[in-house]
């Protein structure tokens, strides 16, 4: 079996797009799974950065059985580490609960449901975007179109916080140079 590395930063630039594609196009649960994976392998690369030259690090960082494998760990550890600020730690532990609401529910969920919405509502990073100079929001993303806001707020908060802590990645790995 293939042993798992975390991707490089130039790997997951380009997987950028492919990732808002899928946030767009694919189903409410393919959009929660595949943008939480995306953030998880944007954590591992950007705590790979600040690693020694070792296969213990990429082991260390295994998504299956590595002590910082899980997406949640990854993120406590890149927060303690001060490589994301907390505003964006606070962001993936919601994005982290999201991804727990669709895991574990043996039917289908999606944006419509009152939980996920709440937790949509209190991510913070779409706000930079979505909110309007006086603070509401805009038009299209009005109380009467709950789930399609939701969608929209876990979609943005996903590729801010993906943008923001790849260029974090970029700089600390510029300055270890």
């Amino acid at each position: 079996m293939k042993q798992w590395k975390p991707l490089k930063l130039e790997e997951l630039s380009e997987d950028t797009k492919k990732v808002y594609e899928v946030l767009n196009d694919e189903s409410d649960l393919a959009c929660v799974m595949i943008g939480t994976s995306y953030l998880a392998e944007l954590l591992a690369t950007i705590l790979k950065v600040l690693f020694i030259e070792t296969n213990v690090s990429e082991k260390i960082l295994d998504p299956k059985r590595g002590a910082v494998g899980g997406f949640v760990t990854r993120a406590d550890l890149a927060y303690c580490l001060g490589l994301i600020h907390k505003s964006a730690y606070q962001d993936l532990i919601k994005i982290a609960e999201i991804r727990n609401q669709f895991a574990h529910r043996h039917f289908a969920l999606d944006f419509s449901e009152t939980t996920v919405r709440k937790s949509c509502d209190e991510l913070q990073a779409w706000r930079v975007l979505l909110l309007g100079k006086d603070g509401d929001l805009s038009d299209e993303l009005t109380l009467g179109h709950a789930p399609t806001r939701a969608r929209i707020q876990f979609n943005t908060s996903v590729v801010l916080l993906g943008t923001r802590i790849h260029l974090d990645a970029l700089s600390k790995k510029s300055k270890i140079k």
